[in-house]
């Protein structure tokens, strides 16, 4: 338990100096403050240490500190003090804005030290500081590793990438006055030490393992190469440490960051139906793996149309991050495709062919609200107004909108555009078949017929049709009733009980 406590207060403080070792700050940007030293890193004094510099802000509320740092893996705090002896404003000749000068002095001469000196502004949340590695007597001097000045700090302190199988690395080192000539470094035999943990969660799960550099110089900076191929270091999160040691044996502080080793390209699968008629989902998934548990990919999705064109995808089409679903509105062949690009930056492009195919049409007609089958008969007025639609003809729900409707009538051409016929549409006074044709967008149609029939010509010939009937009814039955009437008539004189006289012709008396 000791040991891993030790690793832990030895990790943060060696993450801790790479935070506070830059000199200066000359970024301009707005808003972030720049303060310099007018000595140089690496700066030897006996005892008596005197800083100065410059500084874009007022230094009104501050902390100047001196830390030793002689060893490695452990500070201890030599002096703090909120003020500084003196803060001088002018202005600035170049940029015509306000400037403070300042100066501070320290009396080390029981001190023996490799130190650092850390300015930190106290009214800034984040509590930004600048710092200065000053040489202070004679011994318990080390090297100084620090990040290259050719790298951006931020970049240094993010997560660094490496995809190919080698690792370059680049340092500055600042030697001890009294192991070499001031601000020289060449001829010193340093000895580098490069180890290399995985991580998750930020923490090592196993011991530092060293490992090999297949190239290292010295010369303004150290150099350092990593062959990741005689290592045998697999794709993943690592905490990468670099510690150096002079030729007097002086081990320096630790420079730790997190990196990513991602040497290999991903797998990547996609998965999708063969076929499919139009205005059916198509969904397609995707399978990456890059071969280390936390790897993150970002994909870009595209479809080629069945005429060639590329089209990049709809927000609402991405289901997930790795799933798409679209409803293909054309018949044909659709591509879809997807460029997968890893933390490493390794690209790989896959694709899946779907052939889409047509749904024909299906004509249907209504006339007066009633569905008109096809073959059928239909009776419809000599005169006023009438109307066949066709608007309730199915497809598919992309093809839907744009069906063309074909009328005919005896076979003829009549109208084309309209999803409707009424009475007004045609012009003959005689006509007996009506067809109508739909057609989508591939050229696939339906047809239905059916004859008419006018209402007033049948009407005609029903009405003569009845009044002769009539007229032959209404004369049998007078028929009937004068026989009837008559046999009534001559029965009654029989049965009546009178004497029926007849009248004789007259002749005379005798």
């Amino acid at each position: 338990m000791l040991s891993k406590t030790k690793t832990a207060i030895f990790l943060v403080l060696c993450l801790l100096l790479t935070l506070l070792l830059p000199t200066s700050v000359s970024n301009e940007t707005e808003n972030y403050p720049v303060f310099t030293f007018d000595q140089e890193d690496g700066y030897h004094v006996d005892s008596e240490l005197n800083l100065s510099g410059q500084s874009s802000f007022p230094l009104t509320s501050i902390e100047i500190s001196i830390w030793n740092i002689s060893l490695p893996d452990q500070w201890s705090q030599l002096s703090s003090n909120p003020f500084l002896d003196s803060v001088v404003p002018f202005t600035d000749e170049v940029t015509d804005s306000t400037m403070w000068s300042w100066q501070h002095s320290y009396n080390l001469s029981s001190v023996d030290c490799t130190c650092y000196v850390e300015i930190s502004l106290m009214e800034h949340t984040n509590l930004t500081s600048f710092g200065l590695i000053v040489y202070v007597g004679d011994e318990h001097h080390r090297p100084v590793l620090r990040p290259s000045s050719t790298v951006d700090l931020s970049q240094f302190h993010s997560t660094q990438i490496f995809n190919s199988n080698s690792i370059d690395l680049a340092y500055e080192v600042l030697i001890p006055p009294s192991h070499s000539e001031p601000g020289t470094t060449m001829g010193l035999n340093i000895i580098p030490d490069v180890r290399i943990c995985p991580v998750s969660n930020g923490i090592c799960l196993e011991s530092y393992v060293s490992i090999a550099t297949s190239d290292a110089s010295f010369d303004e900076e150290l150099q350092l190469v990593v062959d990741m191929d005689n290592s045998l270091i697999d794709d993943g999160f690592y905490l990468l440490q670099v510690q150096i040691q002079d030729e007097f044996l002086k081990l320096s502080n630790n420079l730790t960051q997190f990196v990513i080793i991602d040497q290999t390209e991903p797998t990547v699968e996609l998965t999708a139906v063969e076929q499919v008629f139009e205005s059916e989902s198509i969904v397609v998934d995707i399978d990456v793996n890059d071969g280390y548990i936390g790897s993150t990919f970002v994909i870009t999705w595209t479809i080629t149309e069945p005429d060639g064109t590329p089209r990049s995808v709809l927000d609402s089409e991405i289901l997930e991050d790795s799933r798409l679903g679209f409803k293909p509105t054309k018949s044909g062949q659709y591509s879809v495709n997807a460029l997968v690009r890893d933390l490493g930056g390794h690209l790989v492009v896959v694709n899946h062919n779907v052939s889409v195919f047509n749904i024909a049409p299906d004509a249907v007609v209504r006339y007066d609200g009633f569905l008109v089958q096809d073959g059928s008969q239909v009776t419809i007025p000599q005169s006023g107004n009438w109307v066949f639609s066709a608007n309730e003809s199915t497809d598919s729900e992309s093809d839907i909108i744009s069906l063309e409707y074909y009328w005919y009538v005896d076979g003829k051409t009549l109208l084309s555009g309209k999803s409707y016929l009424t009475s007004s549409d045609i012009q003959a006074t005689t006509y007996r078949e009506i067809r109508v044709e739909v057609v989508d967008d591939d050229g696939e149609s339906s047809n239905l017929s059916f004859d008419v029939i006018h209402q007033q010509s049948e009407s005609l010939e029903s009405f003569a049709d009845t009044t002769l009937a009539s007229m032959i009814s209404l004369f049998f039955i007078l028929f009937i009733a004068i026989i009837v009437f008559m046999r009534q008539r001559g029965q009654s004189d029989k049965s009546s009980g009178f004497v029926k006289w007849t009248e004789r012709g007259k002749k005379p008396k005798n």
